[in-house]
């Protein structure tokens, strides 16, 4: 006997199927149906953000003046000091020359003043405290495009009080990416919150991409259901679930999820510790639900 191809195998389910969520048990081996038990679980406090990655040209800019206004601040203490040495010790300087090496070295204090207020307000307070050389090393590694700058601004209004101490990027295709937290951000796009500033290795990251993250914080935990990722699947803009209500029942839930861990998502009710949750074979179960039911005028206008 020839195997049915999944088109064919969905399709004769459906013509033998009462219901879109009952399965018999051979129905269930042949789409490769796979569960997993539901375990209790917790994270830290976590806020959901927006996060862009950024173009690294503005911080390069940002640095180099800052960089170039410290060098021309250096140099015109250094000459204005030579010229009242030269001027106190033999007169081989003019009382002119030290006034326009005094006007030098304070017009070249205000540029250093405003280059380091422009990168502070810019971009923070931790990346303008940051060593020089650290800074050098991180805007190599942005120039190179082994890194990425990320700007994560919250979905809603964090506490004021929150300390985010790690964030996970969630990529396109659902995986999630560890990112470093640099710092907190002076500004904001939303006008929520100023949101923090994120480091991450580069891989597909390119400036101009918007992800979802999630930022953990300091305090007390938050608990919930660990939902596995593999048992998330998209359905009409919506985040679902199936779970194994009996033998041959699934029941398809939405999925809302309170806090995202590298391995799952933490959700609250209707998900309870204890069940069993479809983790292999789920786009199955859904290609199932959405196909019209045989004989239904759903859809067909009586016009």
């Amino acid at each position: 006997m020839k195997r049915l191809a999944p088109l064919a195998l969905l399709f004769a389910l459906l013509s033998g199927s009462a219901t879109a969520t009952e399965l018999d048990a051979a129905s269930q081996a042949r789409l490769g149906l796979r569960l997993a038990t539901l375990a209790q679980g917790s994270m830290p406090p976590t806020t959901r953000a927006v996060a862009d990655v950024l173009d690294p040209v503005p911080l390069a800019k940002a640095i180099d003046e800052l960089e170039a206004a410290q060098a021309a601040a250096h140099a015109s203490h250094a000459e204005l000091a030579r010229t009242k040495a030269l001027l106190a010790a033999e007169g081989n300087a003019s009382r002119k020359a030290l006034e326009a090496a005094q006007a030098q070295a304070a017009t070249d204090r205000a540029r250093l003043r405003e280059a380091r207020v422009a990168l502070r307000s810019a971009w923070g307070d931790d990346l303008a405290d940051m060593a020089p050389a650290r800074r050098d090393q991180l805007l190599d590694a942005l120039v190179r495009g082994d890194q990425v700058l990320l700007r994560a601004e919250p979905l809603g209004r964090p506490a004021a009080t929150l300390k985010v101490r790690a964030a996970t990027l969630r990529m396109p295709g659902g995986a999630g990416v560890t990112a470093r937290v640099l710092g907190r951000l002076p500004r904001s796009t939303s006008g929520l919150a100023a949101g923090w500033l994120l480091q991450a290795e580069a891989g597909p990251l390119v400036p101009g991409m918007v992800l979802t993250a999630q930022l953990d914080g300091e305090g007390t935990p938050v608990r919930g259901v660990l939902l596995p990722r593999a048992a998330i699947v998209r359905w009409n803009g919506l985040d679902w679930a199936y779970v194994a209500t009996g033998a041959t029942e699934f029941e398809r839930r939405v999925v809302h999820p309170g806090a995202m861990t590298p391995t799952g998502w933490l959700v609250g009710a209707p998900f309870k510790p204890g069940e069993r949750v479809v983790v292999q074979g789920a786009e199955a179960l859904v290609a199932i639900d959405a196909a019209p039911v045989p004989g239904s005028t759903a859809g067909v206008s009586d016009d």
